[in-house]
């Protein structure tokens, strides 16, 4: 995994390429490659590389488009808008990026940032993402860019933009689609070679079928780019599960790899950690912000994240124009200060640079999955966001691990199947249902939890049959292994067993959570939404006073479990299980501390195994490598 940072010059921000200054990038980009950064993502802020502007002449016709005021040039970069002034600053980058061993992730159409947009005077009230006129300009810009900078070595791979999604409102899956594959298309006829990464914001699952909520999906950008990149920032307003716990809960340290799963695996492409950050200071002080950090990368890295970058490299607050004028999320986000003192975060950094170096090898072999976690359909941003989210944390406190699928697709092979807050009519259809149950009838386990879903079948499957439902006015008051939890609901599901296993039940004796066999295998049917539940209580997953909500899981997950190389009891400590692909008698295991205090760790090792090298007392909100190797057996 590289680390590094999103860059914008120390003195100047967003508007460093107007107010270029080349001593200062040097002296920036030297401090950051001494901290441990490899990797920058930079940004040619659009309105300056393509300051085209249009001359209107009689009743406002417009007879010209022309740059500074004068004709476009007659050159390659003048024909197509671009300044090749700015052109040559980008490239004076690139060449001090590689001077000091640093790649760059270049995200081309950075038309918004911060909250602000930068577009063209000539296409400045046109929708950038939906006006054929406005993208034609654009795909004249990146292909002009391209070819322009392809040859610099410092580059490692193109993105769209930064966020492009926000440039416009597009309502239209297609439109999106559209918009993608012009630019990606752009980038791969000047440059074949370099990889396409999505740079989106807040994506979600969906079919890209006309009139869908979703317009811009995880599937859409797997389609088109190579790269999907996550950008997750704790207590971000537009991620409802975001908003609930402090930076350093376990809920919040795992936000990043999360949601870098959820991309790369529903859209089967790589994922990365774009951009992470906390937002102003008076979301957490200098001490939590590294805590947090270091906890979020040794999980990123831990789970296979391609890159992890920081937001940013300088603090702007003494910068006089927007975004910093306007937002204080904007203006001391840095490693550094405005007057260059280093933050604690820029040493966490530093010492985790120094970890992965100090390792034998920089890549792990890819984590084990253990289940399969289908979303189901009909489902929006948020309930895919917190079923996913809460479903990944209890199974990592379970001591299992997930992986993700989404949508009309059958079910990939697995021994564990979860299906966590079914909504709606429609959220599984006929075929998929009937293809997962195939696979419960030939020994695999499934677990299903119900929002306000409908299924069919139902009373020949689960082993029980509906008295009728009814609205809750209060939480589900559950008897479970000895505890009672409340759970939210939207309603009541009065049930009759036939040949389940009650295995828990409420107050009143109203079963609501179900063992049945089915074929070979197990059907766990839980008649509440737990998962979105837990997605809004806060401390659910780490506050001692808390009720042990990965009892739910552990209950249908015993099989898989048994066959794990470590176990652990602490719901704080979690691990990652990664096979030597070359060595069946050999496997790497990430174990990351969680919390705040020291963790000596008490595995349970699996017969025939022992931990040949790493073990330690784990630091707060940090992570051992440890190697394990099976035992020899005796002549």
């Amino acid at each position: 995994m590289k680390i590094g940072c999103n860059y914008w010059a120390s003195h100047a921000g967003t508007r460093m390429w107007e107010l270029w200054d080349e001593d200062v990038v040097r002296k920036d980009l030297k401090r950051l490659r001494e901290l441990g950064c490899e990797l920058l993502r930079v940004f040619p802020n659009w309105r300056d590389f393509q300051p085209i502007e249009q001359i209107a002449g009689f009743r406002g016709r417009v007879r010209a488009i022309a740059m500074h005021g004068l004709d476009l040039p007659d050159t390659p970069c003048g024909r197509a808008g671009v300044d090749e002034i700015m052109i040559r600053r980008f490239r004076t980058l690139a060449e001090i990026a590689e001077e000091n061993h640093l790649e760059l992730v270049v995200g081309i159409v950075t038309g918004w940032m911060s909250g602000t947009l930068f577009l063209p005077p000539a296409l400045e009230k046109l929708n950038p993402l939906t006006d054929a006129y406005s993208i034609q300009w654009q795909v004249k810009f990146v292909r002009c860019f391209v070819r322009e900078l392809k040859t610099c070595a410092a580059i490692r791979c193109w993105e769209l933009g930064n966020e492009s999604n926000c440039m416009g409102v597009v309502t239209e899956p297609a439109d999106a689609w559209n918009w993608t594959n012009a630019i990606a298309s752009a980038i791969r006829i000047e440059d074949p070679e370099r990889p396409v990464g999505s740079g989106m914001h807040a994506l979600t699952p969906g079919e890209g079928l006309p009139g869908d909520s979703a317009a811009w999906t995880i599937q859409t950008q797997g389609e088109l780019c190579d790269l999907l990149t996550a950008h997750p920032y704790p207590h971000s307003p537009s991620k409802k599960p975001s908003r609930v716990d402090t930076h350093t809960s376990i809920r919040s340290v795992f936000q990043a790899t999360v949601e870098t799963l959820l991309y790369s695996d529903i859209s089967r492409k790589p994922g990365a950690v774009e951009e992470i950050g906390t937002f102003s200071p008076s979301y957490c002080a200098e001490k939590e912000k590294a805590e947090f950090i270091r906890n979020a990368m040794f999980n990123a890295w831990a789970h296979g994240a391609e890159y992890f970058l920081w937001w940013c490299a300088f603090d702007q607050s003494n910068l006089p124009f927007p975004p910093y004028e306007w937002s204080a999320w904007e203006r001391e986000l840095g490693f550094f200060t405005a007057d260059m003192r280093e933050k604690p975060v820029a040493e966490v950094f530093r010492r985790f640079r120094e970890f992965l170096d100090g390792l034998p090898s920089r890549k792990l072999p890819p984590f084990r999955r253990d289940a399969i976690c289908l979303l189901p359909m009909e489902q929006d941003f948020d309930h895919i966001l917190s079923n996913a989210w809460s479903a990944f944390v209890l199974a990592k406190q379970s001591g299992f691990d997930i992986r993700f699928q989404y949508g009309r697709e059958n079910p990939q092979d697995a021994e564990l199947y979860l299906l966590p807050g079914l909504r709606g009519a429609s959220g599984l259809y006929r075929t998929q249902i009937h293809a997962l149950l195939e696979k419960v009838k030939n020994g695999a386990t499934l677990y299903l939890s119900l929002d306000d879903g409908s299924l069919s079948p139902f009373t020949e499957v689960f082993g029980v049959e509906s008295g009728g439902r009814e609205a809750r006015t209060a939480p589900a008051r559950v008897r479970f292994q000895n505890g009672l939890y409340e759970i939210q609901s939207p309603f009541r599901l009065i049930l009759r067993t036939l040949n389940a296993e009650v295995l828990a039940t409420e107050e009143n004796g109203n079963p609501v959570f179900t063992r049945a066999r089915f074929g070979k295998g197990e059907i766990y049917f839980l008649s509440l939404p737990l998962e979105c539940s837990l997605a809004e209580k806060p401390g659910a997953f780490h506050l001692k006073t808390e009720t042990p909500w990965r009892n739910f899981y552990r209950a249908f997950s015993q099989k898989i479990l048994s066959k794990r190389l470590l176990r652990i009891d602490d719901p704080l400590l979690t691990l990652t299980e990664h096979p030597d692909p070359s060595d069946p008698d050999r496997c790497r295991c990430v174990a990351v501390n969680n919390s705040p205090t020291p963790v000596d760790p008490e595995f349970r090792i699996h017969p025939g195994w022992k931990i040949e090298s790493g073990l330690q007392e784990i630091a707060p909100f940090s992570g051992i490598l440890l190697t394990l190797s099976r035992e020899k057996k005796s002549e």
